[in-house]
């Protein structure tokens, strides 16, 4: 009977032993897991501005290979490269999506712009708005007898949005396929073509600022930008 009773003891203290590497091996298997997603979205908002990044760089140099200068970009930012929070904004509120879309005047006392393959093409821009947000007079590729439309088709609405909602139709900007911060929040495209902030002192500087997870609290940021 004594040695029944300390087998029986022995055989219980084994189990606990098991149990308590099983729900190790399920913590080590959970965390890579965990783990292991985190890399993949990581991975996916990557290729998504690789993919988006690269697209638009072809779209500018085409640009350039037509019509021999490069896109200007934010008028404002010539005078700001100093400021470097200035900068940064100026550089996201660009025109970019305009001259690459291209634009042709309509005549009157307002300096109206009809955006080609625009769903608002019966609301033209105001060339005052266009102006304040850009700090540009209009739109270099404006030719009416040749629009230039390097999107072709135009960007999908998800891939747009407004800088100012107040006027109509909205003065808009290429979105970033990602988030900047956890917030969904708009975030821009930035290009500069004109400082000599720029990497790309020949050319242009593009690039994506966004997020790619937390860590400890803290947004892990990323910045993607055509380097070469």
């Amino acid at each position: 009977m004594k040695n029944q009773f300390h087998h029986d003891r022995s055989l219980a203290a084994f189990t606990l032993i098991e149990m308590l590497t099983v729900i190790t091996i399920m913590s080590i298997i959970a965390a890579m897991i965990v783990t292991m997603a985190q890399s993949a979205s990581q991975k996916k908002k990557i290729v998504a501005v690789d993919g988006e990044k690269e697209r638009l760089v072809n779209l500018i140099e085409n640009y350039k290979a037509k019509l021999n200068f490069y896109p200007p970009d934010n008028g404002g930012l010539i005078s700001n490269t100093a400021d470097l929070a200035v900068y940064d904004g100026m550089a996201a509120t660009n025109q970019l999506m305009y001259e690459l879309m291209g634009v042709t005047n309509v005549p009157g006392s307002k300096q109206r712009m009809l955006v080609f393959n625009s769903p608002d093409i019966n609301t033209p821009l105001l060339g005052s708005e266009f102006a304040k947000n850009f700090n540009r007079g209009g739109v270099a590729n404006c030719d009416p007898s040749e629009p230039n439309n390097f999107f072709l088709p135009g960007p999908l609405p998800k891939e747009y949005t407004n800088y100012d909602a107040t006027v109509t139709p909205p003065i808009c900007g290429l979105l970033v396929p990602t988030e900047f911060t956890n917030v969904r929040v708009a975030n821009f495209w930035h290009y500069d073509s004109s400082t000599t902030n720029r990497h790309n002192i020949t050319s242009y500087d593009l690039w994506a600022e966004y997020s790619i997870g937390s860590k400890s609290g803290r947004m892990i940021l990323k910045t993607n930008g055509n380097n070469f």
